[in-house]
C-alpha cells in the first residue's frame, strides 16, 4: 500500500511500466526506465564512481539489486536520467498510486490525503487534469480527497466552469472548527 516493493513491480511487470509510462509522459513528460549494472558503462567516469558509492554492499538502506528504476525527464532539449532514488517524495509518492488507477475493476472508491504534497504547485492542476481524465475513462470510480491546496479547489471549479467536468459529480466540502471546537463540514 505504501509502495515498499513498488521498483520491484516495474521492474518485472513490462505491461504496467508501458501503461504507466503512457500516463507520465503524457502528463509530466517524464519515462521511467529499468536500467541494469552494465548501462552504468554509458555515464562518465566520475558519475560512475558516485553511483558505484552509492551501491556497496553495506549500505543495505537503499536495497541495490543489478536493475533499478531510472527517471528520463523529456522536457528538456537533452533528456537526462535521475536514479529512481533522486526523485523526490511527489513523484515516487504518486507513482504507485497511478498504478492502482490503471485497475480495470468497476465501482472503486479511492480516499487520497493530500496528493499535492510534496509537489511543486505548478503540477497541482497537472494531477487534476489525469486524475478528471482517469475517472472519465474508468467505470464507475470515484475519488475522495482530502486537500490543503486552494490550488486544486480551483482546477475543480475551473474544470467545472469549462464543461469538462459535471458538476453533479464534484461535492467540495469545507471543514471548520467553531468556537466550541466541534467541526463542522459547510
Amino acid at each position: 500500500s505504501k509502495g515498499e516493493n513498488f521498483d520491484d513491480v516495474l521492474i518485472s511487470n513490462k505491461e504496467i511500466r508501458s501503461m504507466l509510462n503512457e500516463i507520465l509522459k503524457r502528463y509530466f513528460q517524464i519515462e521511467i526506465k529499468v536500467i541494469n549494472i552494465k548501462y552504468l558503462g554509458k555515464f562518465k567516469k566520475k558519475d560512475r564512481i558516485a553511483i558505484k558509492s552509492l551501491m556497496r554492499k553495506d549500505l543495505e538502506y537503499f536495497n541495490i539489486k543489478d536493475k533499478f528504476i531510472m527517471i528520463k525527464d523529456l522536457k528538456f532539449k537533452r533528456s537526462f536520467d535521475i536514479h529512481g532514488l533522486e526523485i523526490g517524495k511527489g513523484p515516487k509518492n504518486i507513482l504507485p498510486f497511478l498504478t492502482q488507477l490503471l485497475n480495470e475493476r468497476p465501482n472503486l472508491i479511492y480516499p487520497i490525503q493530500e496528493l499535492e504534497n510534496n509537489w511543486h504547485p505548478k503540477y497541482h492542476s497537472t494531477l487534476i487534469k489525469l486524475l478528471i481524465d482517469l475517472i472519465n475513462k474508468s467505470k464507475n470510480k470515484s475519488f475522495v480527497m482530502e486537500t490543503h491546496s486552494e490550488l486544486f479547489i480551483l482546477q475543480i471549479q475551473k474544470l467545472i466552469q469549462k464543461g469538462i467536468i459535471k458538476p453533479e459529480f464534484v461535492s467540495i466540502n469545507y471543514i471548520s472548527r467553531n468556537k466550541d471546537g466541534k467541526s463542522t463540514i459547510n
